[in-house]
């Protein structure tokens, strides 16, 4: 294995590959080969890098000191398998993914996962992302930290355990909050109302919660225990019935917080 990493290589093309690319080449290093499943992905995402596009996984080797697989939860393992026989380090991206899925694969093993939602058309300051390693070795989590902190100034260690809590942790605070805001668009389009009236709204409550402890934040009526006000809300939605249940549900979640 080697210490100091200088060639890095992708299996993967997606949101995630992308922007690790960008800020890695950006960093110094040399983005040294791609691999995707639809070779057409692999060779644009390497051609921005001025990198080789890989048909086979085992390509990812040739050239290449740290392998990123950066592939949906459920195909790491297949890849990982499928790189072969590596002297370097090989990692994965994934939350909510043990690194036992590596260890019987690879000598030299490990997670890098950023907690941050990417998409490829928007920028995204990684010195601002969290970054979390796991490793098969103490050597191996020294190399892993020298690449992250090039990368961000929050860099942590978290075991398999930690990582998935983390990860239900950023599903509740991420995805779950904004099916909020899609429900939240589906009520004004039902009154005839822009759903642009609620971005103050959405600011302002992120602004606070980022900078404040979100339990002391909490407002409205639940939190207030004002069941005449819920009533009125679960009525209102009454063309909406999965949205008065979760309404609900989601009102004695609040109201019983602060009891």
């Amino acid at each position: 294995m080697q210490k100091s990493i200088k060639n890095i290589a992708f299996a993967g093309s997606g949101n995630v590959a992308c922007h690790l690319a960008k800020g890695l080449q950006m960093q110094g290093y040399r983005i040294s080969n791609v691999w995707s499943r639809d070779f057409s992905n692999a060779m644009a995402l390497a051609k921005g890098f001025n990198s080789r596009a890989c048909q086979e996984i085992s390509g990812l080797r040739e050239g290449t000191d740290l392998i990123i697989i950066a592939v949906a939860d459920k195909a790491i393992e297949e890849v990982a398998r499928n790189i072969g026989e590596f002297d370097g380090i090989v990692v994965h991206t994934a939350g909510s993914v043990s690194i036992d899925v590596l260890k019987g694969n690879i000598e030299n093993s490990g997670v890098f996962y950023p907690l941050q939602t990417f998409s490829k058309v928007i920028p995204v300051d990684l010195m601002e992302v969290p970054f979390f390693l796991e490793s098969s070795s103490i050597e191996v989590l020294q190399v892993l930290e020298e690449v992250a902190s090039k990368l961000s100034t929050r860099v942590y260690n978290a075991d398999s355990h930690q990582r998935i809590l983390l990860h239900v942790a950023a599903v509740f605070t991420g995805n779950f909050s904004n099916l909020m805001y899609v429900i939240g668009n589906e009520i004004l389009e039902n009154a005839n109302l822009p759903s642009d009236l609620l971005h103050p709204l959405i600011l302002e409550i992120a602004r606070k919660a980022a900078t404040g402890d979100p339990l002391q934040m909490q407002t409205g009526p639940a939190r207030r225990k004002d069941t005449v006000t819920i009533e009125k809300h679960i009525s209102a939605l009454a063309s909406m019935p999965e949205y008065a249940d979760l309404y609900r549900l989601l009102a004695n979640l609040i109201s019983n917080k602060y009891k």
